[in-house]
């Protein structure tokens, strides 16, 4: 994993614990909740400045981040109920708004990736029923590299644009994706020359063969290959088609969750679907080869997946919070503090094994 692939990394996790963060942060100040702290990362402190009543930090571990709300936390709690302004004696609805504010920011950022991914003159494919009478020229691109394939070796990763396939004095024709595949399938026993642009606008070319155990019972090199051409959306479509996409890996992601609770339960071994730290930068690295917008991409599925993390009903995460609120402001009863201490204590303990199993088994794979 190089270097640069770990800074991204660190780059993308500090936007989104910004992002959520601030959520809380904001609102918590529009609650005229007293903010104490709003930091980045997790102590020893790298910087801090006070402003009003309010400091602002950031730490030396980039692993999250958080904003410390008077009243919020137990310690404060015989101080807290003498303070109109502390977090447990606000209305309860302003409590609620507090904790969700950082979930709904996650899913906003995602929305606006997509927004902006999706706004102005954008890649389609000829062959999408939503665009194809309005898509604009057309290249034969790739979109999809099997890793390890003859074609993935040799720079020919999705979104290069493939400009002249031969072989021998055989030229194919590029005015439809049945056209290469025709050509290669024919010319598969033989070397196959391919000249085109990658992602840096670089041009190469290169000779390649076809294999074998790529697809079954036959040879290939490894590419799926569309014909690709300019759509200009407005803004408005912009954002349905954003919602819609933010909306289908919401579900997607709720389905995977679904799943992994289910395999829990019949006491299966999880940990080799999840992904912590190391694995999550391992895939920001991949996913770099193939440009900034693949990147908003992931951070847009990451994001996604953040909040949906957070809601969950775990006593140390937004959500499980969420729910001690909505049982009080149900019953009109406080939960004893020590009771919630200990808990709150024991999940986020349990969080942290599950982090360190999962990045231990990160570091085997």
């Amino acid at each position: 994993m190089s270097l640069f692939s770990i800074l991204l990394f660190i780059i993308i996790l500090l936007v989104l614990v910004f992002v959520h963060e601030f959520g809380h942060f904001f609102t918590a100040k529009l609650a005229k909740m007293r903010v104490d702290e709003f930091a980045l990362g997790f102590p020893p402190k790298i910087f801090s400045k006070t402003i009003g009543e309010t400091k602002y930090s950031i730490n030396i571990i980039p692993f999250g981040g958080f904003v410390s709300i008077f009243g919020e936390n137990f310690a404060d709690n015989e101080v807290g109920e003498r303070d109109k302004r502390a977090f447990n004696n606000r209305p309860y609805l302003h409590q609620l708004i507090v904790l969700l504010a950082g979930i709904f920011m996650n899913f906003l950022l995602a929305l606006v990736i997509f927004i902006f991914l999706f706004y102005g003159n954008v890649d389609a494919s000829k062959s999408d029923p939503a665009f194809a009478s309005r898509v604009i020229g057309g290249r034969v691109m790739i979109i999809d590299s099997s890793k390890g394939s003859p074609a993935f070796m040799a720079g020919l990763l999705p979104g290069a644009v493939i400009e002249q396939i031969k072989s021998g004095n055989e030229v194919a024709k590029l005015d439809s994706e049945t056209d290469v595949i025709t050509f290669i399938q024919k010319n598969i026993d033989k070397p196959i020359s391919i000249s085109f642009t990658n992602i840096y606008n670089q041009k190469i070319t290169t000779v390649i063969s076809g294999v074998y155990g790529i697809v079954p019972d036959k040879k290939a090199l490894g590419i799926s290959v569309d014909v690709i051409g300019k759509v200009k959306v407005g803004f408005f479509e912009a954002v349905k088609i954003g919602s819609v996409k933010t909306y289908d890996i919401t579900v997607e992601t709720l389905a995977g969750l679904k799943s992994l609770i289910i395999s829990v339960a019949h006491r299966q071994n999880v940990i080799d679907s999840l992904a912590g730290p190391i694995g999550i930068a391992k895939i920001v690295g991949a996913t770099s080869m193939y440009g900034y917008q693949a990147v908003l991409n992931l951070v847009a599925v990451l994001s996604i997946n953040l909040a949906i993390l957070n809601l969950l009903p775990i006593p140390a995460l937004d959500g499980g919070r969420a729910i001690v609120v909505l049982f009080e402001s149900i019953f009109k009863k406080k939960v004893p503090y020590k009771i919630l201490s200990i808990v709150n204590t024991v999940s986020f303990l349990l969080l942290i094994l599950l982090l360190v199993a999962v990045s231990i088994k990160d570091v085997y794979r």
